[in-house]
């Protein structure tokens, strides 16, 4: 099917440069050419998939190699998405509706660590680390170093973390808990914490539990451990998912869950989600036995 296209070709016409200006120029021609017909093929899907009972995907983008431990997604202003490496503090924006990375940059000096979340908060951005750090940047222009400042949460004791979003409604970062440390009678719980912007020392933290107990009987999970969490830019609702119970959950910001349920099949390591405006859910898999891959389903609200 011409929309599930591998990535690889498109983020290699983007990447090339110094050749002669027809050639440039062609190159730039074509990749017009490829963003038309991938926007118009989809928003034919999105008509079918409105009249479909089934969650069916709109489009799978198969991520180039560079990107094969995808980890965090973070919706931009302009539509495109955020991504990033999961080693590597390298960042790529991504137009989520053709598949197109438009841009590359990292932060300065390319820091190592174990990077599972990002958001976006305003002009900046946000890129956590599994343990106590944030590091806070703004974009930079592809190919470029983007300087930032780090922050201990000093919350590593508490939890272990894969996912961060935006709350702009309270101001506030919102993690949830991928694994209690030290509270083990909350195993059971999704845990959120919340922290208020700017950031501050001591951090303005509060907590928020809400029990899953006949959720994880009705699903057979032993528990749920979020691995990325979006705020639904509509109704402000939380929407996490968890790689490895495979699953979807959505809270509400006063801690009410709304629904639990199974991933669409095909997802073996979901790692990143974002939800649009215009309804497109976007989840995000590593490389596992098959490529990393974005994959656009219709968000029934």
């Amino acid at each position: 099917m011409a929309l599930l296209r591998s990535l690889t070709i498109i983020a290699s016409i983007v990447a090339m440069s110094g050749g002669c200006r027809h050639d440039d120029e062609a190159r730039a021609a074509e990749l017009r050419d490829v963003r038309a017909k991938r926007e118009k093929l989809l928003q034919s899907r999105l008509v079918t998939a409105d009249s479909s009972s089934r969650p069916v995907p709109l489009a799978r983008w198969i991520m180039p190699n560079e990107l094969r431990e995808i980890s965090g997604l973070a919706l931009l202003a302009n539509g495109r998405v955020l991504a990033h490496d999961d080693e590597v503090g390298r960042i790529y924006e991504i137009d989520p509706k053709t598949g197109v990375i438009e841009r590359r940059f990292a932060l300065s000096g390319s820091p190592r660590g174990d990077f599972e979340g990002i958001t976006v908060a305003g002009d900046d951005i946000y890129l956590l680390q599994s343990d106590d750090w944030l590091f806070k940047f703004q974009i930079a222009p592809d190919g470029d170093e983007a300087p930032y400042e780090r922050f201990n949460t000093q919350l590593g004791k508490e939890c272990e973390f894969e996912g961060v979003a935006y709350e702009p409604d309270s101001s506030q970062l919102v993690l949830p808990c991928k694994k209690v440390h030290k509270n083990k009678s909350l195993k059971h719980d999704i845990v959120i914490y919340k922290v208020m912007l700017p950031l501050s020392k001591p951090l303005r933290t509060t907590v928020m539990t809400i029990p899953v107990d006949d959720v994880l009987d009705a699903n057979h999970w032993k528990e749920i451990s979020p691995s990325d969490i979006a705020i639904d830019p509509v109704t402000r609702n939380y929407v996490l998912v968890a790689a490895r119970e495979k699953a979807l959950v959505i809270v509400s910001p006063d801690g009410q869950l709304l629904k639990a349920e199974a991933l669409p099949t095909g997802h073996e390591q979901a790692e990143g989600v974002a939800v649009t405006p215009d309804g497109i859910l976007i989840i995000s898999d590593e490389a596992t036995r098959t490529p990393a891959a974005i994959t656009l389903y219709r968000w029934r609200r």
